[in-house]
């Protein structure tokens, strides 16, 4: 079971990640970054997508978020944290599926708090003409939001 607490202090930290293009999605989750570390024990970025939502799922950290993950990224890990008890959505605050191209995972009393510093980036995001809309979804496929199983 994932633990619960309910407002971001020196005590919690988050786990990010980066991708390889160094461009408005990294510059806004360098702004995460920096704006996270002040208020939080730290923030970690340790290379794995399914490992870090493990950590979550585990209590090692209370969120995750990053932009432009591919669904072999997170399928195994968001699967796991929900199982957990751990909420998942898009950094925006929209119901999540393995297509999205943004994720915020946290132990659930924390993802308001968090979704606060997350959201108003994402939107501003869109709003400058990026493209957060679902990856490819095979024809056929049928896509579920929210908890995956």
């Amino acid at each position: 079971m994932v633990p619960r607490t309910s407002h971001i202090t020196t005590q919690h930290s988050q786990i990010t990640g980066f991708g390889y293009e160094h461009d408005e999605p990294w510059s806004a989750n360098m702004e995460l970054f920096k704006e996270l570390t002040d208020v939080s024990q730290g923030v970690r970025r340790l290379g794995a997508a399914s490992i870090d939502l493990c950590h979550v799922a585990m209590g090692i950290a209370e969120a995750y978020w990053e932009y432009r993950l591919k669904p072999w990224d997170v399928t195994a890990g968001v699967i796991i944290l929900e199982e957990a008890g751990g909420r998942v959505t898009t950094m925006d605050g929209l119901p999540y599926s393995v297509f999205s191209r943004s994720l915020l995972a946290t132990n659930d009393a924390l993802h308001a708090p968090l979704l606060e510093y997350t959201e108003p980036k994402t939107r501003r995001l869109i709003a400058q003409g990026l493209d957060l809309s679902p990856w490819f979804i095979p024809k056929g496929y049928n896509v579920h939001t929210g908890p995956q199983l």
